[in-house]
Order: C-alpha cells, then sequence, then structure tokens
C-alpha cells in the first residue's frame, strides 16, 4: 500500500524535526525533577512510618500527576509536529512534485497521519511506563488497569493528532496551532468547570464542561484513564463524595463508555475529513 510508503517517509521526518528533540530533552528534565521528588517523598514517608494505606494513597496521586504532564505534553507535541505537515508543502510547493505522480491524495494523508501517529504512539506509551517504572521502583506502587489506561492516552494524542492535520488541509501553520491548542486549552478547562460544578453542585457548570467535552472530548479521555488508574480504596473513599470529582488528578466517578465511542468516532471523522477536503483542495 502506497500509504505505508508516505507514512514511513513521514515517521523518518518526524524524528528530524527540532521540535521533538526539544521534547525529548524537556521529558528527562521532567522525569529528572519527578524521580527526585518520588525520591524524597517516598523516603521521608517511610522515615515517618506513614501507614501503608496513606502510602499507597499518596503513590497514586503521584503517579497520577506525573502521568498527567505526559499527558499535555503528550498533546502539545502532536498539535505542533503535524501542524504544518500539509500547509507547510503546500505553501512551499514541495506537494506540486508528489500529487502528480501515482500517489492520490488521500494516500498523501493518510501516510502522514499512520507515520505522525506512530511516532507519537511510541512517545506516549514509552513516557506513560517510565513514569509508572519511577514509582514503582521507589514506593512498589502498581496502579491497576495501566495499559488499559496508556491506551486510552494514546486515543487522546491520536484525537488531537487527526484534528491537527484536518486543520493543516485548510488553514496555515501558525493558524492551525493556534485554533488547536485553544481548542485543547478549551477542553481542559470545560473539564475543570464541569469538576466545579459537581463539587457546588452547580448544573449550569455540569453542563458547560459536558457540552465542552463534545466540542473536544480530550479532557474526558484524560478522566477516564486516571479513574483505571485509581486504586479501589480511593475510589471506594471518593463514592462517599456523593459522586463528586476532586481535581484533575483525581475521578470519583468514570465519564461514560459512550465518550469513548464518542471520542473513537471523532478521530475518525477528523481523519475522514481531512482525506475528503485535501482531496478537493486547489494546490
Amino acid at each position: 500500500m502506497r500509504a505505508l510508503v508516505m507514512a514511513r517517509f513521514t515517521f523518518r521526518e518526524a524524528l528530524r524535526k527540532r521540535i521533538l528533540y526539544a521534547a525529548l530533552g524537556l521529558t528527562f528534565v521532567f522525569y529528572l525533577l519527578f524521580w527526585t521528588g518520588c525520591y524524597f517523598a517516598f523516603q521521608e514517608m517511610r522515615q515517618g512510618h506513614m501507614p501503608a494505606s496513606i502510602t499507597r494513597y499518596a503513590a497514586a496521586q503521584i503517579l497520577l500527576s506525573g502521568l498527567y504532564v505526559v499527558n499535555f505534553m503528550a498533546g502539545l507535541l502532536a498539535i505542533f509536529t503535524a501542524a504544518g505537515t500539509i500547509a507547510n508543502e503546500v505553501e512551499q510547493g514541495t506537494l506540486h512534485a508528489v500529487v502528480p505522480k501515482s500517489l492520490h491524495r488521500w494516500e498523501i494523508v493518510l501516510g502522514k497521519w499512520l507515520g505522525f501517529a506512530l511516532m507519537l504512539s511510541l512517545y506516549a506509551v514509552i513516557s506513560s511506563a517510565v513514569a509508572i517504572a519511577v514509582v514503582y521502583v521507589l514506593s512498589g506502587y502498581l496502579p491497576p488497569s495501566p495499559v488499559q489506561a496508556v491506551a486510552l492516552s494514546v486515543l487522546g494524542v491520536m484525537l488531537l493528532l487527526s484534528l491537527t492535520i484536518l486543520g493543516s488541509t485548510v488553514l496555515p501553520t501558525i493558524a492551525t496551532g493556534v485554533v488547536v491548542f485553544m481548542l485543547y486549552a478549551l477542553g481542559t478547562a470545560g473539564g475543570m468547570v464541569e469538576q466545579l460544578g459537581n463539587l457546588i453542585r452547580n448544573a449550569t457548570m455540569i453542563n458547560i464542561g459536558i457540552i465542552t467535552s463534545l466540542v473536544i472530548p480530550s479532557d474526558v479521555i484524560w478522566k477516564m484513564a486516571a479513574y483505571l488508574l485509581q486504586p479501589p480504596a480511593v475510589l471506594d473513599a471518593l463514592g462517599n463524595l456523593s459522586n463528586r470529582t476532586t481535581g484533575p488528578f483525581t475521578v470519583a466517578t468514570a465519564p461514560s463508555q459512550a465518550m469513548i465511542v464518542y471520542s473513537i468516532l471523532y478521530t475518525a471523522t477528523a481523519l475522514g475529513l481531512s482525506l475528503l477536503l485535501f482531496q478537493r483542495k486547489d494546490l
């Protein structure tokens, strides 16, 4: 399949992007700080003879905070590596030499999506595994359902990738990056508004969060992943809070399973629109 050839070239191109090396450097710095913080935190808990239940709860919260940062960085990487994948090549005339050949336009877009998807999936999986390994080595804590949670994180990154490529087919590079980043920030802000609405029992704020999650469900995907990473004891304790959520690192009630289906359809629709719009785009 010729799209796979394009995917291979896109993957190689993605590995040469400066933004990837910048992201890897910042990720390395983050993990140095994360490991240092975890080391001293767990050492102090051991010296203070903290109960095992408190240590377990602290380990779960620390891990969720680390994975929250990893999820955020993976999302930004998806946006800023793919923002110019179509727009730049149209502006520079690179695609004029490719499109007249045997490659179909849909194969170009699909190949680019596959190449970036592979690179971003590797980043998300490896980065998440490192966070889980750091906490496990220093505290002995291993979260429930880590595979399912990481898979959901990858789905969130694929959603942002599809949305970014869709933007790149119709907007200039900078505009695409700004628009998708603002949507990503809107999703996060909407999720926080919904959490606050749950805490103070405000239906309007809850509805704002729900509407925002329909516009861009990236935050819902993170909440589902966070829910799967919490130990049962924490979930039981949160269950006494009348189904309230208590911050970005703790989720008392799992989002509806229908939202996962919606997120998958959202991702597929964004990619499908990219294929359709680029097919009709005047180069």
